[in-house]
């Protein structure tokens, strides 16, 4: 039996930048769940080094998050560190003798130079059993047409290796990557043949050869896409470690446990999720607003989930939570304006005040009903149901403003204003749609 670990997506790096705490009253707040990314790295590299019979270790790309095709930044220190004590613990708890194989992602890597940070800041010479496969790697063995694979002779076992390649953008490489591509066919069903990629048919960073069973490989270790998923017997994207943002929370994380016969070459996957580490509420959640709740109902509903999630007490970088509020119902002008402006001002309050609150992100997003009604096919009808009255709607808004201000503007001319600003932006939306 050969025992594989397949791992992938880790993003050592990742902060959440988005409502975090550290925009308003309190410094370096909101780095606890960049911390907890650390941790859960470390601990599943020890959990891993010490299973019995482990003979590989796989990890399918995006170690680091920085840097990435929109970020020329290299990693972070802290994620540097956490990389070199985690191989610290895997190599020492399994004695060296277990080969941990990594190919590139598209996060990580200065793209078009000739080295990367993980070469720049970690030692090989220390680490005999530390296997890495580059872009450059992948466009070497293209152009001398030769295959890009490791061969461990004494298990009788091959991984074919694919790092990411955006080969769909370079018109020069296209046929040539199909030309090539050919060389990963096993020859040999002797040995376990194992593929190792990055990438995904969503963005087209995945060759369909890969994705298909032409090739008969054993197994298909995937990564790219952030969340478990078993595409078919033998391909699987194990996911990251964490949710990364609200859109995985949906998702599972994990690494996988296989074993390979070496007779039958029948698989056995384990599942381990790693999502259950997550030690702090990381929740989205839904409110139904209407154009008759007041302001003060609004708070009061959101400060009833507050309370219900155990989120009034103090501060505490290790459980403190990540919450995103989802409005819904019939959002007219009037109502927008209200929310966006009574979460503000909660985001601050919670913010300014961490002996009374457990929050570490809080950010919202608002769905009218219009926007799903099967009828609304039409751009302009869903825009004349919102825009129903909108010049009553702004002035309403207004009106409630001053009042709670107190001052003395005039709510003619700040609606006169306010419908100038709305026209325009109305403009603009038309243009985009005519695009």
């Amino acid at each position: 039996m050969v025992k594989i670990v397949h791992m992938s997506d880790t993003h050592l790096g990742y902060r959440a930048r988005r409502g975090v705490i550290n925009q308003w009253a309190i410094e370096n707040y909101s780095k606890p769940f960049e911390q907890e990314l650390y941790d859960s790295f470390l601990k599943v590299m020890n959990d891993i080094s010490r299973i019995n019979d482990l003979d590989f270790l796989v990890h399918c790309g995006d170690i680091f998050h920085h840097p990435s095709k929109y970020s020329s930044y290299p990693p972070l220190e802290p994620a540097r560190r956490t990389l070199k004590e985690g191989l610290q613990i895997f190599f020492e708890n399994t004695n060296n003798q277990v080969p941990f194989i990594y190919i590139e992602g598209n996060h990580g890597i200065f793209r078009g130079y000739d080295y990367t940070p993980f070469e720049s800041h970690i030692n090989k010479d220390q680490y005999p059993n530390l296997y890495y496969f580059k872009e450059r790697d992948l466009v070497e063995a293209i152009k001398l047409n030769q295959p890009l694979l490791l061969e461990f002779l004494e298990k009788k076992v091959r991984f074919y290796l694919f790092p990411y390649f955006e080969f769909k953008s370079f018109e020069s490489y296209t046929t040539a990557y199909d030309n090539w591509i050919q060389n990963q066919d096993p020859k040999d069903n002797s040995f376990i043949n194992i593929a190792v990629a990055h990438g995904s048919t969503g963005d087209e960073t995945l060759h369909s050869r890969v994705n298909s069973n032409d090739f008969n490989y054993d197994y298909v270790a995937l990564g790219h896409e952030h969340g478990f998923k078993k595409l078919s017997n033998n391909h699987y994207y194990s996911g990251g470690l964490l949710p990364l943002n609200f859109k995985e929370r949906y998702e599972n994380q994990a690494y996988l446990i296989v074993d390979i016969d070496e007779n039958t070459h029948n698989l056995n996957v384990n599942t381990e999720f790693t999502d259950k580490i997550l030690n702090r509420v990381f929740k989205i959640i839904e409110i139904k607003a209407s154009p008759q709740d007041s302001t003060e109902d609004l708070r009061k509903t959101i400060n009833k989930q507050i309370i219900e999630h155990g989120l009034n007490e103090c501060f505490n970088q290790n459980t403190s939570a990540r919450l995103k509020f989802h409005f819904y119902g019939e959002i007219t002008f009037e109502k927008n304006w209200q929310i966006n402006e009574l979460l503000a001002k909660l985001r601050r309050d919670f913010f300014s005040q961490p002996t009374e609150y457990n929050i570490l992100q809080l950010i919202w997003k608002i769905f009218d009903q219009s926007e799903v009604r099967e009828d609304d096919i039409s751009a302009g009808i869903i825009q004349d149901f919102i825009l129903e009255k909108p010049d009553e709607e702004f002035k309403t808004f207004v009106n409630e403003k001053l009042s709670v201000d107190k001052t003395n503007y005039d709510v003619n001319k700040l609606t006169e204003f306010g419908m100038k600003a709305l026209k325009k932006a109305l403009r603009l939306m038309e243009k985009e749609k005519e695009v």
